[in-house]
């Protein structure tokens, strides 16, 4: 028996542009059911052994034809709201230039497979007597892989004797145009680290580890909202422009290549953008006047740390009984690939809304409250790409009073006790709801930080 063991040295998760290193080991552990049945036989049987000592010897060699290493991005939809022809037309044509030059001769096959999954996000084909190593052995998995790194073979026949081993280094540097690491209802993008082996005469065994992928600025190729300076009021729209991370500024060159890691580049780039510390005035209002004013000191935030801001009730001329604020993704899916729904009363939904964190607080007897709501490193950050555009919000709601003229001691009660006066609210009032939207951005962070907040592990075993 071969035991397989793949380490990841750096962890499951890593930057576009980085290099994967992994440390694939192939051991012999054939001896280890031997041992156990010598425990179990008498000195007869243990002579009858060392008499046969060589054949058994040669029996323990272990023989495999080949292994080789891959990675691949698996992208997921649902069908019943995004059309899976539309992603295979824009990712089709590149993977059968790749699939046919890995299969010249076999266009007739190829142009097969690709009708095959234009029916349905299927699991790929697998067949046991295929030695090569490419999309249609990837299986047990629900998508279509809308990347594949080129396969790089470890060995081919290679022999291990009883309790010896075998160490591979495999190295992988990652494109700088890949998707972020996601899942949603709709969309998910997830990647898997996968080394396969075949012994003669058998199936083709499979070894995958789940890798996460980070992204450094996921609007590269387009403008990066912020949020500018001033006061803004509910009923205006909030500009969003900022001219100092222009695209070019994301580009890794190779001077700096030279000098650091492209982990250290990329922490440097993101501490910069979230160590702009600019303090953003709102001003609250509705038509019947200010509700509050909340002062927030940045705009753009990392993965596990904590947005603060402060809310100013001291000038309201509308009392707010009670405000939440809630930390909501917000998802839109480009028109060309939803589905086209002429017969159904229900149109798809071109942008969908999850909320992950929440926090609230009474405040009407309050002049100043501030608030804070921790990023879990569980989401992703911003990012944009021909399919689907994920932004994220700090939405807003207060539940304020409709009558303005009233004061705040007018909506309490109060009664004398022995320990004083007791304060409070009056079990009925007239209030409404209003509600309000305030982008942020949300970039990377430290990947050993968001490995241990989705448990992954970095390293993966397989007996065959």
């Amino acid at each position: 028996m071969i035991e397989i063991q793949a380490k990841l040295l750096r962890g499951p998760v890593y930057f576009v542009n980085e290099t994967l290193q992994c440390l694939i080991t192939l051991r012999n552990v054939s001896n280890r059911s031997t041992n156990i049945n010598d425990l179990l036989t008498d000195e007869s049987s243990t002579n009858s052994i060392q008499k046969n000592g060589s054949n058994q010897s040669s029996d323990l060699v272990e023989r495999i034809c080949w292994a080789n290493v891959q990675i691949h991005c698996f992208c997921n939809v649902d069908e019943s709201q995004i059309d899976p022809n539309e992603i295979i037309e824009e990712e089709g044509p590149m993977k059968l230039n790749r699939f046919n030059s890995m299969n010249r001769g076999r266009s007739n096959n190829s142009n097969n497979l690709f009708k095959q999954k234009r029916n349905s996000l299927t699991n790929e084909i697998y067949s046991k007597n295929d030695t090569s190593f490419h999309e249609s052995l990837i299986r047990g998995e629900k998508g279509l892989i809308i990347y594949s790194s080129k396969p790089k073979i470890l060995f081919c026949d290679l022999q291990l004797e009883s309790d010896q081993s075998q160490t591979f280094v495999y190295n992988e540097t990652l494109p700088l145009n890949l998707n972020p690491s996601y899942s949603s209802n709709r969309v998910k993008y997830c990647y898997k680290l996968t080394i396969g082996t075949q012994r003669i005469g058998s199936a083709i065994y499979f070894l995958k580890i789940p890798i996460r992928i980070l992204t450094i600025d996921g609007f590269s190729l387009q403008s990066i909202p912020c949020i500018s300076n001033g006061s803004n009021d509910l009923d205006e729209d909030i500009d969003l422009n900022e001219s100092s991370l222009s695209p070019s500024s994301f580009m890794f060159d190779d001077e700096s290549k030279d000098s650091s890691t492209i982990l250290d580049m990329a922490l440097h780039r993101i501490e910069s953008m979230v160590s702009k510390r600019i303090p953003h005035t709102f001003n609250i209002t509705n038509s019947s006047g200010k509700v509050a004013k909340f002062i927030i000191f940045k705009t753009v935030y990392r993965l596990g740390e904590e947005v603060i801001g402060l809310f100013d009730f001291s000038e309201s001329v509308v009392k707010c009984i009670r405000y939440s604020v809630t930390l909501q993704s917000e998802e839109e899916i480009t028109d060309r690939f939803l589905l086209k729904q002429n017969n159904s009363r229900k149109s798809i939904a071109k942008i969908q809304q999850n909320n992950h964190c929440h926090y609230q607080e009474y405040c009407l007897d309050l002049s100043h409250s501030p608030m804070n709501i921790t990023i879990p490193y569980t989401v992703t950050p911003s990012f944009s790409n021909s399919l689907v555009t994920l932004r994220w919000n700090l939405h807003f709601s207060f539940i304020i009073h409709n009558d303005p003229t009233r004061t705040v001691r007018s909506l309490r009660m109060e009664h004398e006790t022995e320990d004083g006066k007791l304060s409070l609210c009056q079990r009925q009032l007239d209030v409404q709801i209003m509600t309000w939207d305030l982008p942020i951005k949300i970039v990377a962070t430290y990947p050993a930080h968001i490995a241990k907040g989705f448990q992954m592990a970095s390293i993966g075993t397989l007996n065959i």
